[in-house]
C-alpha cells in the first residue's frame, strides 16, 4: 500500500520525484560470541540472516520547496521470523511448521495485527530562500567523521541519528552557518520537563579541504540538566592521500532519569584517520580515543561512547561479548544471556588503532585485510592490570559486478585480551579466553 501511495502522491502534486535508497540482505556466523567453551552457559555456533529495504524519496515541488522522507521496510527483520500459522478446519488443529512454506509480516510486540515491518523513519520539508535553506521536521543528523552524529544511511549501518528539528543554513562565501533547535523529548503539557537542544555550527568547505566547529547546548529544566557539546572536525585531501580528524567533548550535569541526581559529565572522544589510494593499492590507518572512568560509582560520568554506526570490525565494538546461553529460552531473551557482556555496539572507554591494506585484484574485485588492536582507556585501580581488549584480524572481499549491485564477504578472528580472559562474573562465571571466529556476507542493491 505504501509504495503506490508514494507514487500516486508524486503524480498528483510533485513536479519531480527523486529516489535514493537500498535493499540489503546480510548473513552473520560466529563461533563463538561467548569467548569460551568451558563456561557452563557458553553458546556454540550462532548465525543470523536479516534484511532491510530503505526508500528515500524526494518530492521537488518547485525550485523553492521540496519534501523528503525515509521509509524502512523489513528493517533488520531476521529471515524465518513469524512463519504463517493457521488452523486446519477439518482437524481443528494448528498446522505443523514441517509443512509451512510462507512467512508473514512481523507484528508489534503486543501482538497487534497491524504489521510492524514498515516504518516512516524520517520526514522533513526544505524551503530554499534567498538567504539560505530552511529545514523542519524529523531530520537525519550527520557531522564530520560520524563518531558523534551519524545519519546511518550507509547500507552497513543499523541505527542513525535523527532529530525533530527546525534548522536554517546560510552560506557566506566558503563558510556555512547553521542554527537549529531540537526537541528530543516532549513531556507533559505546560510542564518544563522537555529535553531540548540549541545548535550552532560553522564550517569552511572546499573540494579538497574542510574544517568545522559544532556547538550544542542541551537542557531539561525540570531535571536541572544542562550539557554543552563541542565538536571540531577537519578534512584534507592531498592527491591520493586523505586525512580526517575529529574531537568532541561533552560537559555539564544535572539530574538524570532513574534517580541519579547531581551528576556531572566530562567525556571526550577523538579520531584521526589517514587513507592512501594508489590506484590498485589502497591502505590507511585509524586511531581513536573514547575516555573511560576510573570510578564508575562516583557522581562524574567520564565515559564517552562513539556513535554505534561508526563500524570498525566484525567482533569488537560491533556485537556484545561475551554472550551466553539463557538458562531458559523465551521470546524476551531470544535464548541469550547478556549479564556478562563487557563490550557492545559502539566504541566506548577505549584506545584503539586500526591499520588496513587493500588491493584491487580486478576493477570489480577488491581485497582488504585489517588489524584492530584496542585497550581500555581507563579502569578502576583494582582492574588496571587487565586493560587489553585484544586483537582482531579481518579479511574482506568486495565484488561489484554490475552498476548498483555489490557483494561484501568477510572473515574475522578475535583474540581476547586480559579484559575478557581475566574477568569472572559472580553469577555467570568466567573462562572468556577462547579465540572467536566469524564470517559475514552481505548483498546490496543501491539506487
Amino acid at each position: 500500500m505504501l509504495l503506490p501511495l508514494l507514487l500516486a502522491t508524486a503524480t498528483a502534486w510533485a513536479t519531480d520525484l527523486e529516489w535514493d535508497g537500498h535493499f540489503r540482505a546480510r548473513g552473520l556466523l560466529y563461533h563463538s560470541l561467548s569467548l569460551s567453551d568451558t563456561n557452563d552457559q557458553a553458546e556454540g555456533t550462532s548465525s543470523l540472516v536479516d534484511m532491510r529495504l530503505r526508500l528515500q524519496p524526494r518530492w521537488v515541488l518547485s525550485d523553492r520547496v521540496a519534501l523528503q522522507a525515509q521509509v524502512d521496510a523489513l528493517h533488520l527483520v531476521p529471515w524465518g521470523v513469524e512463519p504463517e500459522a493457521w488452523t486446519d478446519p477439518v482437524t481443528g488443529e494448528a498446522t505443523s511448521l514441517a509443512w509451512e512454506d510462507t512467512t508473514v509480516a512481523p507484528t508489534t510486540e503486543e501482538g497487534a495485527s497491524v504489521p510492524a515491518d514498515i516504518t516512516v523513519t524520517r520526514a522533513w520539508a526544505e524551503v530554499y530562500t534567498d538567504v539560505g535553506r530552511l529545514r523542519f521536521g524529523r531530520i537525519p543528523l550527520k557531522w564530520g567523521t560520524g563518531i558523534w552524529l551519524n545519519d546511518g544511511t550507509d547500507p552497513n549501518a543499523e541505527y542513525g541519528d535523527t532529530a525533530d528539528r527546525v534548522q536554517f543554513t546560510s552560506r557566506v562565501g566558503l563558510l556555512y552557518l547553521t542554527a537549529a533547535w531540537d526537541l528530543q523529548y516532549e513531556g507533559f503539557v505546560n510542564v518544563a520537563d522537555d529535553m531540548q537542544s540549541v545548535n550552532l555550527a560553522v564550517a569552511y568547505q572546499t573540494e579538497t579541504s574542510g574544517v568545522g566547529f559544532y556547538n550544542r547546548y542541551r537542557f531539561q529544566p525540570s531535571q536541572s540538566f544542562r550539557a554543552y557539546t563541542g565538536d571540531l572536525w577537519f578534512h584534507l585531501l592531498l592527491g591520493p592521500a586523505a586525512v580526517d580528524a575529529e574531537v568532541v567533548g561533552t560537559f555539564g550535569g544535572g539530574n538524570l532519569e532513574g534517580g541519579a541526581n547531581d551528576v556531572q559529565i566530562s567525556a571526550v572522544g577523538a579520531v584521526l584517520a589517514a587513507e592512501l589510494d594508489l590506484d590498485r593499492l589502497v591502505g590507511g590507518v585509524e586511531g581513536g580515543l573514547a575516555t573511560g572512568d576510573a570510578d564508575p560509582d562516583d557522581e562524574v560520568i567520564r565515559t564517552f561512547s562513539f556513535d554505534r554506526d561508526h563500524n570498525l570490525s566484525l567482533f569488537l565494538f560491533e556485537v556484545p561479548m561475551p554472550t551466553l546461553e539463557a538458562v531458559a529460552a523465551n521470546s524476551t531473551n531470544q535464548g541469550r544471556e547478556y549479564g556478562a557482556v563487557l563490550t557492545g555496539e559502539g566504541v566506548r572507554n577505549a584506545l584503539y588503532v586500526r591499520p588496513h591494506v587493500g588491493y584491487r585484484v580486478l576493477p570489480t574485485l577488491t581485497a582488504d585485510v585489517a588489524l584492530l588492536a584496542a585497550r581500555a582507556a581507563k579502569l578502576p585501580e583494582s582492574e588496571s592490570d587487565r586493560t587489553g581488549y585484544g586483537l582482531e584480524v579481518d579479511l574482506s572481499l568486495r565484488y561489484a559486478p554490475y552498476a548498483h549491485v555489490s557483494f561484501l564477504g568477510g572473515l574475522g578472528v578475535f583474540l581476547p585480551g586480559k579484559y575478557f580472559s581475566e574477568y569472572e562474573d559472580p553469577e555467570l562465571g568466567g573462562g572468556f579466553s577462547k579465540t572467536a571466529l566469524g564470517g559475514a556476507l552481505m548483498g546490496t542493491v543501491q539506487f
